[in-house]
């Protein structure tokens, strides 16, 4: 198998971040979302694929990378500022940090191989971070654990194109 190539995703990647999201939370969340979660995902993708792409050729102060094997992403991860608007809406605010981990996805060939550290790596400038994590989600939650972040005792359930599922925020301090 070969190695991942981390770089920073440019705009002809957009199409690809979103199907390989969508996969990967099919994946990772499968028996705690519903099973058409995928299809309920993809109505999304001709709404956000150009947004994506608008903010691959000017990232602001997101911090993003894929991982890529022969052209194929193997993985994906960002920060950005927060909160975000649905958090503001919902009350989350002030946010436990100013930053956010919004996505880390690695394809389950690639998990225990470091690649997920390696990404985190590459775009976390060691600021406090926060992270919502669905609930039941262990191996992730055992993940960011090791990596310092600890529960908040935040719960939110979100909509139901994700089925009505609980989540949670996990804090860590610089």
């Amino acid at each position: 198998m070969s190695e991942p190539v981390i770089a920073a995703p440019t705009p002809d990647d957009a199409g690809a971040w979103f199907d390989f999201l969508v996969a990967q939370q099919a994946k990772a969340y499968a028996g705690i979302v519903p099973g058409d979660f995928a299809a309920r995902q993809e109505v999304y993708r001709a709404e956000w694929v150009p947004g994506m792409a608008r903010g691959f050729a000017d990232p602001g102060t997101a911090r993003r990378v894929v991982a890529k094997v022969d052209g194929v992403l193997v993985g994906i991860a960002s920060i950005a500022d927060g909160p975000q608007q649905w958090e503001i809406g919902a009350g989350f605010v002030p946010s436990p940090a100013d930053r956010e981990l919004e996505r880390l996805y690695v394809a389950p060939e690639y998990h225990g191989r470091g690649l997920g550290s390696a990404m985190l790596a590459r775009i976390d400038d060691g600021r406090d971070l926060y992270l919502w994590l669905i609930d039941g989600n262990e191996p992730a939650q055992a993940f960011y654990r090791r990596r310092g972040f600890v529960d908040l005792d935040e719960r939110f359930r979100t909509d139901a194109s994700w089925g009505d599922i609980g989540m949670h925020r996990m804090v860590r301090r610089a």
